[in-house]
């Protein structure tokens, strides 16, 4: 690897840790004003290390004490590194970019004033058939396409909200800033009217008897267009228990975060809420998702997911923060020991019912929280000491890139946030700033990998809009999967060698759905850092 200076291209807080890594060995650093060339701090660097994931011997660059808010660059001998900002809030922008980034992933008309080029006509706005049934049709249109492709998810789209929500309920002095989207300036703050649009395609999702459609996709992924030229056949696919939980959650948790700004939809929420619960309890008999063996399995775009006790525990818990049930809290008594209680993705969904125990309003039995607060403060040293170990100080072990690693970066994010908000151990937020780092460029391949914000970022995301429009830059605010050694599309094993570092198994070009593709849960888990790191300046 030739000698560069890796940082965080977007910034870094004024009162936080601040590193960057130098690929080679030396002995000191300046950071230099980018304005007027002066040296404003020198430092020494710490002694090499071998950083095993990425393959790259480097030394750290630690400059935590200088808090002069400016722009500046670090040099060490000849080589000068990109431009970075100090500032108290330098993911502000970052988080409306991140929010913004859900917005165009919407399915629908994406008006010229808000979307500037990257605006499209109405799309996906026909009624669709049924998948077992197709001379039956109907509306389901709204939401947000899921990923790169056009298809529409209830688990993702469920935790998607998860995300969104509770960042808005922890700390909604972070959402105070219109972001630019039609329903800027209604009273509702943006981060909630971006979820409203998920929630209202999820009730399309709900049947009369409470159960909720898995998803609505094609059958076979068609070529890179506009979605609104976008001709293949979509279907509805059956229901499923996953759906069911996840939707009980989310309309149970936006119930009580909407009652403040519209209590008839509130109200709505609420009975969705109760009616998924009680298709839950008449089906009793937990059955996982499979897609019937016609459909292409790269059009599937979700998983197989054997385990429904952390959809369960979220379900219950949101129930019980809805209600104050006794019922629904037994539940959780029963499940908190046989989930993990940290997790914040689809296949693990237990971490939100986490949030909504410990943060809620309903009275807590001790061994229940004792419980749950060790889960999480075993998870969180875990990801500091993995942190530790690394170069690049990112919280991952080598086996831990792999499809959607990036996101995995903020979603343990989350959780590291949670302990230091309950155990205030510095260590933690410390290693949340590191991850952020890490995605905004500190990183072995050296780019940012959310579109439009750094110098070096993302260019060819596998994003169909980003592809088929006639902008040469993608759509911004996108923040793709990231390196990925252990699943791999065509594209990625032919091109990238079998003995590469775990690290750098990512590839910048639309054929690599597995490295290079955005999702709107990873979106919405960077939404919850940024949104939390932007909420330090207004506390500290």
């Amino acid at each position: 690897m030739n000698k560069k200076i890796i940082l965080n291209q977007v910034g870094y807080i004024s009162n936080q840790v601040k590193t960057a890594v130098y690929a080679g060995s030396a002995d000191s650093f300046q950071i230099v004003d980018a304005k007027t060339g002066k040296t404003m701090f020198s430092g020494l660097l710490r002694s090499t290390v071998y950083d095993k994931a990425s393959g790259d011997t480097v030394s750290l660059i630690d400059f935590s004490t200088f808090n002069k808010r400016g722009k500046y660059y670090i040099r060490i001998g000849l080589k000068k590194s990109l431009p970075f900002v100090i500032s108290d809030n330098p993911y502000n922008e970052l988080k409306k970019g991140l929010l913004k980034g859900l917005y165009y992933n919407r399915c629908g008309k994406l008006d010229r004033r808000f979307a500037g080029d990257y605006a499209h006509k109405a799309c996906h706005s026909d009624l669709v058939p049924f998948f077992e049934n197709p001379s039956r049709r109907i509306d389901v249109s709204g939401g947000w396409h899921d990923s790169g492709g056009y298809g529409k998810f209830s688990v993702c789209t469920s935790v998607a909200l998860g995300h969104l929500l509770y960042a808005y309920k922890l700390f909604p002095e972070s959402f105070a800033e219109e972001t630019g989207i039609p329903e800027s300036g209604n009273g509702v703050p943006d981060i909630l009217n971006e979820c409203r649009v998920g929630l209202e395609w999820l009730l399309k999702m709900q049947t009369r008897d409470g159960g909720i459609h898995h998803k609505v996709v094609w059958q076979i992924p068609p070529e890179p267009t506009m979605p609104d030229e976008d001709s293949s056949e979509h279907y509805i696919f059956a229901k499923s228990h996953q759906a069911a939980a996840c939707g009980c959650a989310v309309f149970a948790l936006a119930s009580g975060v909407f009652a403040e700004f519209d209590k008839e939809f509130s109200s709505r929420l609420n009975e969705a809420a109760i009616n998924a619960w009680i298709w839950l309890m008449n089906n009793p008999n937990y059955e996982p998702f499979e897609n019937p063996p016609t459909v292409a399995l790269n059009a599937a775009g979700d998983f197989y997911d054997d385990n429904f006790n952390d959809e369960l525990f979220w379900a219950v818990s949101e129930l019980y923060e809805m209600t104050g049930d006794a019922d629904f809290h037994k539940k959780i008594g029963e499940l908190c020991g046989i989930v993990d209680g940290t997790g914040f993705v689809n296949r693990e969904v237990s971490g939100f019912g986490a949030i909504a125990y410990l943060f809620g309003t309903q009275p807590r039995d001790k061994n229940i929280e004792q419980m749950l607060h060790l889960r999480l403060r075993i998870k969180a040293d875990n990801l500091y000491g993995l942190s530790q170990k690394s170069g690049y100080k990112t919280a991952k072990s080598d086996d831990d890139y792999t499809r959607g690693s990036n996101m995995y970066s903020m979603t343990d994010s989350i959780a590291l946030i949670l302990a230091y908000r309950i155990f205030g151990c510095e260590e933690y937020l410390d290693t949340v700033c590191e991850q952020m780092n890490y995605i905004l460029g500190k990183n072995p391949m050296g780019i940012c990998y959310v579109t439009g914000f750094g110098k070096v970022s993302v260019k060819n995301p596998h994003h169909r809009p980003s592809d088929a429009d006639d902008i040469e830059e993608p759509v911004p605010g996108l923040l793709v999967c990231g390196p990925s050694k252990f699943i791999q599309d065509d594209f990625t094993q032919w091109n990238i060698p079998e003995d590469a570092a775990p690290a750098k198994c990512y590839y910048d070009v639309v054929h690599s759905y597995t490295t290079n593709e955005p999702t709107i849960y990873t979106n919405s888990a960077a939404v919850f850092v940024a949104g939390y790191l932007d909420s330090l300046s207004d506390t500290n």
